[in-house]
């Protein structure tokens, strides 16, 4: 009996820490989540170039309108072959609208936009609200110190599958990720940069992502002009989306 004593007080200790770490890592996702948005509604411009091999680099635009409840448009400005299209998340639903089907068609996150990059890495960044986190240590990332959260995502709806996420100890930042499908294979790596005050909030303003087999894919976004301003509901209608055409 004396022997079982000291193995139930630890695995009772090892029980009651185990919330405490999980609200510890939604913490920290919460944090690093507000470096990657500057308010529940805003408007900016992102530019994506894509670079594969010896090809000439492609440019994409877009802008994306972004509200609380999860709701986003997102409206290709260029190149002019692109323009009239839009994508509209509402929740975990995604529609795009294609001028030549006339209506707007559901889509996944997971399906890719353009390069490296999916439609959710742009149309949905909801990292707390989609995904559950567990810490999972400690390490370094270019001299500083990063909690290794990993997210595993709450209903296949999303993204990704799964995330590694370093996040700075100090501050907080998000610094570099691992994306990872339903069957555990790594599909790219993000590495966030360019911090810098943005409508009065530290923000990353850049992100690269690179394709994890070819390193020499990778697909750079430039999150450019933003404005935080209130969005009319409208916005996030999908009969809206034709009236760009």
């Amino acid at each position: 009996m004396s022997r079982l004593l000291p193995a139930l007080a630890a695995a009772l200790a090892l029980a009651s820490t185990a919330p405490a770490l999980a609200d510890e890592a939604a913490d920290i996702v919460r944090d690093a989540d507000r470096y990657r948005r500057p308010a529940e509604s805003f408007v900016w411009k992102i530019t994506i170039t894509s670079e594969e091999g010896t090809k000439a680099p492609s440019v994409d635009g877009f802008e994306v309108y972004v509200k609380g409840g999860g709701r986003s448009f997102v409206k290709f400005i260029a190149p002019p072959r692109s323009v009239g299209r839009s994508l509209l998340a509402v929740g975990r639903d995604l529609w795009i609208y294609l001028p030549d089907a006339g209506k707007p068609v559901r889509i996944p996150f997971a399906q890719r936009l353009v390069g490296q990059v999916a439609n959710g890495d742009i149309a949905r960044a909801d990292y707390l609200g989609d995904y559950e986190a567990v810490l999972a240590g400690v390490e370094t990332i270019g001299g500083v110190a990063c909690h290794v959260v990993e997210l595993k995502a709450k209903t296949k709806e999303v993204t990704y599958a799964a995330i590694k996420y370093w996040v700075a100890k100090g501050g907080r930042r998000p610094l570099k990720a691992e994306f990872y499908a339903g069957t555990g294979t790594l599909l790219k790596t993000g590495f966030y940069e360019s911090f810098r005050e943005v409508a009065g909030r530290t923000m990353a303003t850049r992100l690269t992502l690179v394709d994890a087999i070819r390193k020499d894919r990778k697909s750079v976004l430039d999150y450019g002009e933003i404005t935080v301003r209130d969005l009319p509901e409208k916005y996030f209608d999908k009969n809206f989306m034709k009236s760009l055409d």
